[in-house]
């Protein structure tokens, strides 16, 4: 201990204190507590949304996610960096857009990287999907609209019927037979993996495509059967009944704030005040008039009043403190 702290504690009561042990029972009184309740309530555990469970029990949400992605329609198709390359929506801050500084790290193509690609890897175990792509990639780009437009629109009307989706009749070219052969990718469970898989297969770790691939129809769907949407308390909401992350409470108050929840900048404008709360508080001791806080409202001598009631110069100690000199009592 140095001079400066020495004359600081001296005549100060003082007694030995064991920290470890502390923090042990309180660790240990914190994990029977912690046990108890998760025995007790146990935990919100709803099972993850797959492929086959979409096709089996939404099968027409999963055609329209299909058949909307490759007409054009997904969210992803002017979704800037680190999606695509149009700087023009990513998000800004005072002119300044963060998301343009690293450009596209993670390039997708939403009709071939979720649509195309996956139909050619099950092309390979089925002759009329296989013939379907070759007739769509051969067509020209109108011809293709139009086919995808009669079959967006046939599927307003559509019927399910042991587990088959049944369209009345159009003109839908080889979108059909590719968009079977989707749904039948999904009930096989090798959705997922004809859409994520790539060079680094048989350690895939990154499920990125297929979640995208689901986000728009089908989790929005499940997420507002459950309150899950942002406006429904969002990130910060379990299922059921049970709080989320209580450490995202101040991200969903940010969001329920008109003039942020209503802005294409929300993420990053929450983002930025989250930051500059944080850096606030772990520079708090070197910003004047701030740092002096504690001192002036005077809560320490409130929690040590034992102390300071056996003291005859309070307020003479606290103009010491700030020379660094605690006085002897």
């Amino acid at each position: 201990m140095n001079k400066r702290a020495s004359a600081y504690l001296r005549n100060i009561p003082s007694k030995p204190y064991d920290l470890i042990r502390e923090g042990l029972i309180v660790l240990g009184v914190i994990l029977l507590i912690a046990i108890v309740l998760a025995a007790v309530l146990g935990s919100p555990d709803y099972p993850t949304v797959r492929s086959e469970d979409v096709a089996r029990y939404a099968p027409i949400a999963l055609l329209k996610t299909s058949a909307g992605i490759l007409a054009g329609k997904s969210s992803l198709q002017d979704y800037g960096p680190p999606y695509s390359a149009d700087p023009q929506n990513a998000q800004k801050l005072l002119g300044i857009a963060p998301a343009n500084w690293f450009g596209v790290t993670n390039p997708i193509d939403p009709a071939e990287d979720l649509i195309l690609k996956p139909l050619e890897r099950a092309a390979v175990l089925d002759a009329d999907v296989e013939a379907a792509l070759s007739q769509y990639r051969a067509a020209s780009k109108a011809q293709r609209q139009q086919w995808l437009s009669a079959y967006l629109a046939a599927l307003d009307q559509a019927q399910v019927s042991n587990g088959e989706v049944k369209l009345p009749d159009g003109q839908y070219g080889p979108v059909e037979v590719m968009m079977q052969g989707m749904l039948r990718l999904g009930k096989a469970g090798l959705l997922e993996g004809a859409i994520d898989s790539g060079p680094s297969l048989p350690y895939l770790l990154d499920t990125t495509r297929s979640l995208l691939f689901f986000q728009d129809d089908v989790d929005q769907g499940v997420a507002q059967k459950l309150d899950m949407l942002g406006e429904q308390w969002g990130m910060s909401h379990e299922t059921g009944p049970y709080p989320g992350g209580w450490w995202l409470w101040p991200f969903v108050f940010l969001y329920q704030i008109p003039a942020i929840a209503d802005s294409p900048n929300a993420d990053l404008i929450a983002a930025a005040i989250m930051a500059v709360a944080y850096l606030g508080l772990v520079f708090l001791p070197f910003i004047p008039g701030l740092r002096d806080v504690p001192r002036r409202i005077g809560v320490h001598k409130v929690i040590w009043r034992d102390w300071y009631s056996r003291s005859d110069s309070s307020p003479s100690m606290d103009a010491k403190d700030e020379e660094g000199v605690r006085p002897d009592p």
